[in-house]
């Protein structure tokens, strides 16, 4: 890895990083997915409530899933 080189990391110390970077990010996802689906079928008292709750937490999910997965191809 040409790049790997210019920055002067090591690939060994660096592919397990990315590794656990990555078991993050399916981590990240399916906790995003699950976070869509509650705000979905949210039902009942608090309904408006719980609705944006869950907008605002699957909105930072997936931005924190963008930066796991920018630092991933860095």
């Amino acid at each position: 890895m040409k790049r790997l080189e210019v920055l002067g990391l090591n690939e060994k110390k660096v592919e397990n990083i990315v590794n656990e970077l990555s078991v993050l990010l399916a981590d990240l996802q399916v906790f995003y997915s699950n976070l869509r689906g509650f705000h979905w079928n949210v039902k009942g008292h608090g309904f408006f409530v719980m609705h944006s709750k869950y907008e605002e937490l699957y909105n930072d999910a997936a931005e924190k899933i963008d930066e796991v997965a920018e630092r991933i191809l860095q």
